[in-house]
């Protein structure tokens, strides 16, 4: 079917046409803005933190080390992650990812992803935060260099209700969509999450690994994940539209949250095809400071890409309510955004694309390992093909590459064993 984008003439919270109206003055809004960033770095680590950290581990003297004047909880990861390391202080407000599996320590190279708690991104600026990033990241490295970013953007709204066929009417790319009933917690490891809390529903559209969409009760996430204090404060900062000296938001409200999670690789292929219409220069984000200008533009190109129908002509009021309505800190002008990933020919990339797709299908069906299947790849001697069909640089960030394979290998052979086409 061929869906249209018609807007609905719009009166406050009253939607409407020539044959129908709807009245959303019952929505509120609670919360917009950014939930999540994580922030990479091209780094040289420091030695004495390794040593430091190996000592401490081995020696068994706890999960707590000292580093920085911070107190760290210590966990050694799997590879899974990508990182050897995590180390996790949620009162400063940080979950540092450390020294990647991909490269060795002693080399130049992306050995540091930074997770920011959405209480430490409420409490900065975007200029600050990136200051306090760098000052983090200076604990554990030095020869900085952000070099990707990715975030995830939401806004939390009361007196919505989720409609029985959303799934049905919801028009997306995504080939891959969860939706889990009546169960308390449930963890799926295939790049995606599908949870539901009570009698609620969690509904998740799209890979982890590229542009995900995310609808679930909030206040419910928030109770299990022990958020709940801090999200009250936010939700009760914004004033009834019936009386300004009472808070919108009463204990044991339901808010519906709106996540939309952009992955470091689609913001980076933001970069490689995104023109400012005035000056012709390109789109440049590493950093926080630099993606902050330009999130509204990411979450209208969200919710154009997960798109809520009313029917094949109009798109659903609340979709145009989330369009309309919300501004995640002051937009840039005159660009013209797109997402690409980097030059040369179409056909060499749709013959990678191709070589891909075969060679690891025929993998899966012998059932390698994902770890058997990377390595087979990187030793095809096709490093700067990959590079470019990834859209990572080639020289210097290796690990990146072998990273980004290592999830798209993962998710592949992942979906053709549940789907039986490696059997």
């Amino acid at each position: 079917m061929r869906y249209e984008s018609k807007f609905w003439n719009r009166k406050a919270g009253y939607f409407y046409n020539s044959q129908e109206g709807h009245d959303l003055n019952t929505v509120r809004y609670l919360h917009t803005g950014v939930d999540t960033v994580k922030q990479l770095f091209n780094c040289l680590l420091r030695p004495e933190v390794l040593i430091k950290l190996h000592h401490h581990y081995e020696s068994s003297m706890g999960q707590v080390i000292t580093l920085g004047d911070i107190d760290w909880q210590i966990t050694r990861s799997s590879k899974k992650s990508g990182y050897q390391w995590i180390l996790k202080n949620l009162d400063e407000g940080f979950v540092v990812l450390m020294k990647s599996f991909y490269a060795e320590e002693t080399h130049n190279a992306s050995h540091l992803k930074i997770e920011v708690t959405p209480q430490c991104i409420y409490e900065h600026t975007p200029k600050s935060l990136c200051e306090r990033l760098r000052s983090i990241a200076s604990i554990f490295a030095t020869q900085l260099l952000e070099n990707g970013i990715a975030a995830h953007l939401a806004a939390d709204l009361k007196g919505f209700t989720v409609p029985k066929d959303f799934e049905c009417r919801l028009v997306t790319k995504a080939k891959r969509q969860f939706r889990v009933n009546n169960i308390s917690n449930v963890q799926v490891s295939l790049n995606e999450i599908a949870t539901v809390y009570g009698n609620g529903q969690t509904y998740t559209f799209g890979s982890a690994s590229s542009l995900q969409f995310c609808l679930y009760e909030k206040e419910q996430e928030a109770i299990k994940s022990d958020k709940i204090d801090f999200w009250e404060k936010v939700w009760s900062k914004v004033p009834s539209v019936d009386d300004v000296c009472t808070p919108e938001y009463q204990h044991g409200d339901r808010v519906h949250r709106f996540e939309m999670r952009f992955h470091h690789s689609v913001i980076r292929e933001f970069c490689n095809a995104s023109v400012n219409q005035k000056t012709g220069e390109m789109l440049v984000i590493n950093d926080f400071e630099q993606l902050s200008e330009h999130l509204t533009a990411l979450w209208h190109y969200a919710l154009n890409n997960f798109r809520l129908q009313h029917s094949a002509s109009y798109i659903d009021p609340v979709w145009q309510l989330l369009i309309e309505d919300i501004t995640i800190y002051p937009p840039a002008p005159d660009w013209f955004y797109k997402r690409g990933k980097k030059p040369p020919t179409q056909n060499s990339r749709r013959n990678v694309a191709f070589w891909l797709g075969n060679a690891i299908k025929l993998m899966a069906r012998k059932r390698f390992t994902v770890r058997y299947a990377v390595q087979y790849i990187l030793n095809s001697g096709l490093d700067d093909d990959l590079a470019d069909y990834f859209g990572v640089f080639q020289f210097g960030y290796h690990d990146e590459l072998r990273q980004c394979l290592h999830e798209f290998v993962r998710e592949k052979m992942e979906r053709h064993w549940l789907e039986g086409v490696a059997v």
